[in-house]
């Protein structure tokens, strides 16, 4: 483990970190926010790269001349679900709250990538198309691909009245219905792609954190049904 930690760089900020997002609160707060946290993990803002998610499908390669690096605003951030690098020194960043946010490293090629995975981008095969395009783009093995899901809402606090018909078909096997509500496992969905696509079970890891329920994290369910701080996370991973 020693050894992973001195190749790569990653972490997502809490509560206690401040909001992360230019959409909320006064974009300044945000951007002192997002500076401080990277100073504290070591790492220049000027090296940095944040994606701003539209629950689409780009996959973006990066590198420390993609327009966009060390964004201040919303507009000059990259659009993107999914970044790329092999540049060691470039922090890839992704704001969430109670979507997945998926973190890849293979050791081979040393080539990292960061996802954005909700139920839209999940339910149109991302975490799959991830995998296919880094193997066509950098002919990475999925056998050697390490994977960590951050924290996110988990299946318990994710539910719909049953008859809800918005669920995609892709999504309907990892749910379960009771008490008139249908449970949504995101994490399951996710990882029967990763798997499907050639990458070991043992090479997943996820974090333990329920978004919804932790009062150290934000959470955009909890926002809208208890009326909880509203704010997002960032999630940081670099090659070092």
């Amino acid at each position: 483990m020693s050894d992973l930690l001195s190749t790569i760089l990653c972490a997502t900020s809490t509560r206690a970190d401040g909001n992360m997002s230019f959409l909320i609160g006064a974009t300044q707060n945000s951007l002192g926010n997002r500076k401080q946290f990277l100073l504290n993990m070591g790492v220049d803002f000027q090296n940095h790269i944040s994606m701003k998610c539209d629950h689409g499908a780009k996959i973006a390669v990066v590198t420390s001349d993609t327009i966009g690096i060390g964004a201040t605003t919303q507009e000059d951030m990259i659009l993107a679900e999914v970044l790329v690098t092999q540049e060691k020194g470039l922090a890839l960043m992704l704001l969430t709250a109670d979507c997945l946010p998926v973190s890849f490293y293979d050791p081979v090629t040393l080539t990292i990538a960061l996802a954005h995975f909700s139920r839209e981008t999940i339910a149109n095969l991302l975490p799959q198309k991830t995998i296919s395009f880094l193997q066509e783009q950098f002919d990475i093995d999925p056998a050697n691909l390490l994977i960590h899901v951050g924290p996110h809402i988990h299946t318990r606090s994710y539910s719909f009245p049953s008859g809800n018909n918005t669920i995609q078909s892709e999504i309907l096997p990892f749910t379960k219905e009771e008490q008139e509500h249908i449970f949504v496992d995101l994490f399951s969905a996710c990882k029967y792609q990763l798997t499907k696509s050639g990458v070991p079970l043992e090479n997943t890891t996820v974090s333990g954190i329920n978004t919804a329920t932790s009062f150290d994290y934000f959470s955009h369910y909890a926002s809208r049904t208890q009326n909880a701080l509203e704010g997002r996370m960032s999630t940081v991973l670099m090659l070092r």
